[in-house]
């Protein structure tokens, strides 16, 4: 194994605040079993009573099965390879001569992450202060595997159910108003259309919003979001229309043609003399 693919699988391993590091020892002895729970506590948006899961499929197989399988694949003499190198990275980041890395091998002598997931149905809006998903280690003495995914669940799924329940929120006032104004309620699918490539902070973040958005709208030029639900929520049936959006222009092709109509027209400007504009008038350059 070479140090690339050393430090690719110790990197998932670091996928958690550093201050979790040592929480295996800090428990009390003997504890076998942790449960976590996913619980949006409140809002800053007034009126938000009730906030959209989303996102746990998408979590479970990217980030648990997809991103381990490369550390329980490895063999005796490459776990004690990534094993060295997590500790002598800790030690580094905590300032200690030395940290136990028993738990990690025998994480990976069990040979899968230890974990269960229960939750209410994805796209279900939930009141706010009823937990969501319930997460908890399913063998004995991996109590600390349990909350080591805390950090890394929230991370990515704060913002699928914030872009969601804020779809809804858009959805419903744009169903509302539809009914005041006659307008086909059909239409509303595209009126709420989906830019986050333009206004997320990267790729990830883009599929991420965009998928939740797709839960409300139909309309949508975040095309990763399209792709991240055919590989992480069986696609959808052929003909049917997940999303959609049309062929348009934008600034670049709109002003591709200035420098043609500057040659073909020049535009003559009359002054009053304090320096005023007082008509113009366009003329063809022969």
């Amino acid at each position: 194994m070479n140090s690339t693919n050393i430090h690719d699988v110790v990197s998932v391993l670091f996928r958690l605040d550093a201050y979790k590091l040592d929480h295996r020892r800090q428990y009390p002895d003997k504890t076998e079993y942790v449960q976590s729970n996913w619980t949006p506590r409140g809002t800053r948006i007034e009126g938000i009573t009730k906030v959209v899961e989303f996102g746990l499929q998408r979590f479970i197989i990217k980030f648990l099965e997809e991103a381990w399988a490369p550390f329980f694949a490895l063999t005796e003499a490459e776990i004690d390879a990534v094993c060295a190198e997590y500790e002598r990275q800790v030690c580094a980041y905590l300032f200690i001569p030395s940290f136990d890395t028993s738990h990690i091998r025998d994480l990976w002598e069990l040979g899968y992450l230890p974990l269960r997931f229960s939750a209410v149905p994805e796209g279900t809006a939930l009141p706010l202060r009823v937990p969501s998903v319930l997460i908890e280690n399913t063998h004995p003495g991996f109590g600390w595997v349990t909350n080591s995914f805390e950090t890394l669940y929230s991370d990515e799924n704060w913002l699928a159910c914030t872009s969601a329940t804020t779809a809804k929120r858009l959805r419903d006032h744009l169903d509302a108003y539809a009914k005041i104004t006659g307008s086909p309620p059909e239409f509303v699918d595209w009126q709420g259309h989906d830019f986050s490539m333009r206004g997320m902070q990267g790729l990830e973040a883009a599929a991420t919003s965009g998928m939740a958005h797709l839960l409300y709208f139909t309309g949508s030029d975040t095309l990763p979001a399209m792709e991240e639900i055919r590989r992480y929520y069986g696609g959808y049936p052929e003909g049917y229309l997940i999303t959609g959006s049309v062929p348009a222009t934008e600034h670049s092709v709109m002003c591709a043609g200035m420098e043609w109509i500057t040659e073909e027209y020049e535009v003559e400007v009359t002054y009053d003399d304090e320096g005023n504009i007082v008509s113009e008038r366009e003329i063809e350059v022969a």
